[in-house]
């Protein structure tokens, strides 16, 4: 005969162990642990997870093994789960470059953007913003994206037109800046204000090239600022 004189649940890493004391009527204590089924993660934790896995998968292993199943598995959910989420690996691959970006950076670029005082130093700015955009995505993500993008162009049109009209956007502040400041008086061109971002493109995609801040600099000085500098 005994009598239940108390339970608690105690945690364990990511365990909860359920933990039952007995007191028998001679005094003895019996000391009984069931271990409970583990916590259900949900919303940006289960997303971070997701993401962490399939980040890790197209680093160690490269991107055609990044399946949903294998995802699925590293991430220790259900491939139900990453379907209510992400329809295609397309889709996965777009949540998983804003994930790596905005965790990296703290925002969108063009929210990040500052005036820097002169022509010069905001070219300095928007090419290092955009430098630390790829960092942050990685190589080899970008390169899976890039692979995606060749095979069915028109699931990423819409992706690409917004990052092209916020890239604009960022150049149209520098132009406004130096316009203000009395350093030019032209207006850039669409293919003047894109030329920044295709070159590091070029760089982090086509060559895979590390960007070091002395190339940037030449990047500015040799072929930017001639560009903006000067009406054509």
């Amino acid at each position: 005969m005994y009598l239940i004189s108390g339970m608690k649940y105690t945690r364990f890493a990511n365990k909860v162990q359920h933990v039952s004391y007995m007191l028998y009527n001679d005094c003895s204590i019996f000391r009984e642990e069931k271990p409970l089924k583990s916590e259900r993660r949900r919303g940006e934790e289960l997303e971070k997870a997701i993401l962490d896995a399939a980040y890790e998968i197209i680093e160690t292993s490269g991107y055609e093994e990044m399946t949903f199943q294998r995802v699925a598995r590293q991430a220790q959910t259900s491939r139900t789960v990453i379907y209510r989420r992400y329809e295609t690996p397309v889709d996965l691959l777009h949540a998983l470059v804003l994930y790596r970006s905005t965790r990296a950076m703290g925002g969108r670029m063009i929210d990040l953007f500052r005036d820097q005082g002169s022509l010069r130093a905001d070219l300095l700015e928007v090419v290092g913003i955009y430098q630390r955009f790829f960092d942050a995505v990685g190589q080899k993500l970008m390169s899976a994206v890039m692979t995606e993008f060749s095979r069915n162009y028109e699931r990423f049109r819409d992706w690409f037109e917004r990052a092209l009209d916020s890239n604009v956007r960022m150049m149209k502040i520098v132009e406004a800046n130096a316009k203000r400041r009395g350093e030019i008086t032209h207006d850039f061109t669409e293919m003047q204000m894109r030329l920044p971002f295709d070159l590091l493109r070029i760089e982090n995609v086509i060559r895979h090239e590390r960007v070091t801040a002395a190339y940037l600099t030449r990047l500015v000085d040799e072929v930017l600022l001639p560009v903006f500098s000067k009406k054509h």
